[in-house]
């Protein structure tokens, strides 16, 4: 009896062996990104996070007050990067958007939607389906920067895009 356990477990262990050998697993620590994916998110300005990998238009992509109109300059990244991002099979992302600390924080919440939103129209239009995007407004709950200046509430208007798995 123990011989003929002995020969089923290194039978299974054996074709189990030989099934691992055959995959692309990926490599300890790379998580479930590929070099690939990883290289083009680089490219395009994302950084890991703690959240995932975080693109934060604060330098790139910034609204101005009372404003979620994404301008030609910035339809022109997004369009790019969208298009990178499906090449190498990213197609699942949050997009967030912020306000700065003015206005109610009723009335910010709903501009903060109509930020993301618009980055997610461009991000469609590019090739993204609608239903791969989640648009979260954030209002003014999660500031860069200090609200007290006109510097500091302009890198708070802002829209960050999160991809947390390919």
């Amino acid at each position: 009896m123990k011989t003929l356990f002995n020969s089923v477990w290194l039978a299974i262990t054996a074709g189990s062996l030989a099934v691992a050998g055959c995959t692309d697993l990926p490599r300890p620590g790379s998580g479930p990104f590929s070099s690939d994916q990883i290289a083009t998110m680089q490219k395009a300005g994302f950084v890991k996070s703690g959240r995932g990998w975080e693109f934060s238009m604060a330098d790139r992509l910034l609204f101005a007050t009372d404003r979620s109109d994404v301008l030609p300059g910035q339809v022109t990244v997004i369009d790019r990067m969208t298009r990178e991002l499906i090449g190498v099979g990213i197609h699942h992302l949050d997009i967030e958007g912020h306000t700065d600390g003015t206005g109610s924080a009723r009335y910010n919440d709903a501009l903060s939607v109509k930020r993301a939103a618009a980055v997610a129209d461009v991000m469609i239009g590019s090739g993204l389906r609608r239903e791969d995007i989640k648009v979260v407004g954030l209002g003014e709950r999660y500031p860069v920067d200090t609200n007290a200046t006109a510097e500091g509430r302009r890198e708070n208007r802002r829209v960050v895009i999160l991809i947390t798995a390919p």
